[in-house]
């Protein structure tokens, strides 16, 4: 992992100035108590190397200083032991690692992170539905990253037809981009081209399983053409990635009356 220029706290990516407003909060900053007292599994884990990213995710909780959360964390930690920390490491240290792949992680840690969405703490949670995003917008070259940003653009300013086109270029381009086959699909649903749409959802899926923006998209577009005992199956879906989502339990509900 490379490191990054200074940043201000202004500058901080969108998702985690939104997370730092609605969450850093006192009760934020405590450890789950579950925690308290490690299992020998977690006893396991380089506990020292736990509770100092635990540290510095603290600092950063304290000072807002991304830099410098960034720099101690790349300097110690491997993307492949910030992944185990996902997966198993003490509460705070969940969070910071979720923190740091998002920030920095390569599509590698996809499947480590979306684990993040089923635990049991909120934060964690929280945290790694924005990771994924983060990491699925740069997980190809730089210059077709780029190019997706600009689809991602045109989709803001609602120039669906046009936003199409480029991401169908960008597909041309680099068939294995799952996000290219996302955003191709939200230009197609701003159309209501919603079959087209569902095909770029799949597509989506099938080289990212874990895309629950693609699965919550095809659900919609499976309702919108009266597919409800499909679009229940991919809300059953998008469950078992997010079994604490209460949305799609409701959603789940409302199609099956």
């Amino acid at each position: 992992m490379a490191r990054h220029p200074a940043r201000s706290v202004s500058t901080l990516p969108l998702w985690l100035l939104s997370f730092l407003a609605a969450t850093i909060l006192p009760s934020t900053a405590r450890s789950d108590p579950a925690d308290s007292t490690p299992d020998g599994a977690r006893l396991m884990l380089e506990p020292l190397t736990s509770s100092l990213i635990a540290t510095y995710y603290e600092a950063f909780l304290r000072d807002h200083d991304i830099d410098a959360f960034l720099q101690r964390v790349t300097t110690r930690y491997s993307e492949g032991t910030l992944t185990r920390l996902v997966e198993s490491g003490p509460t705070m240290s969940r969070r910071a690692a979720v923190l740091a792949l998002g920030l920095v992680g390569s599509y590698a840690t996809n499947a480590s992170v979306a684990r993040g969405l089923r635990d049991r703490d909120p934060v964690v949670r929280a945290l790694a539905d924005h990771a994924l995003w983060a990491i699925w917008f740069r997980a190809d070259t730089a210059e077709n990253n780029e190019a997706l940003g600009f689809v991602r653009e045109l989709i803001g300013r609602q120039q669906y037809r046009i936003a199409e086109e480029y991401a169908t270029r960008l597909i041309l381009k680099a068939p294995k981009f799952a996000e290219a086959y996302n955003q191709r699909a939200i230009a197609h649903f701003f159309q209501e081209h919603y079959e087209a749409s569902a095909a770029d959802c799949q597509l989506t899926l099938k080289l990212n399983p874990y895309h629950i923006g693609a699965l919550g998209g095809l659900a919609q577009c499976q309702k919108l053409l009266d597919q409800r005992k499909e679009a229940i199956k991919t809300l059953r879906r998008a469950l078992q990635l997010q079994p604490y989502h209460e949305g799609l339990k409701r959603a789940i509900l409302e199609a099956q009356e």
